[in-house]
């Protein structure tokens, strides 16, 4: 694994969260979605949402749980300013970068 935020051979400790939040912070304006002006703050919440979906649910394809997430983002979104068509690449994302903390597989990086 190849996850700055995971220890290889290490379960999850009760810090996923915040260490999340800080590898995405670090790396959010590099993504393609990100327009100059947007605030992290915004996209956190699509992050947590997408790493925590995919642990939670590792069998299932983005596809198949693209429409429950936007329905718990809407519910928990807060005071993200981002709509869900630009929160979703970030949502996305953060469920890929999630496949290396489940399976050890980083084939989908770019």
């Amino acid at each position: 694994m190849n996850v700055p935020y995971q220890i290889p051979g290490r379960a999850p400790d009760e810090d996923r969260s915040q260490n999340v939040s800080t590898y995405w912070r670090e790396r959010f304006t590099e993504e393609p979605y990100y327009t100059e002006g947007d605030r992290y703050e915004d996209y956190e919440g699509s992050y947590l949402a997408g790493h925590e979906a995919r642990i939670r649910d590792n069998a299932r394809a983005y596809d198949q749980v693209e429409a429950e997430l936007h329905r718990d983002w809407e519910a928990k979104r807060g005071t993200s300013s981002l709509s869900w068509s630009k929160a979703r690449h970030a949502v996305k994302r953060a469920w890929e970068n999630a496949a290396d903390f489940v399976t050890g597989d980083d084939t989908h990086k770019r």
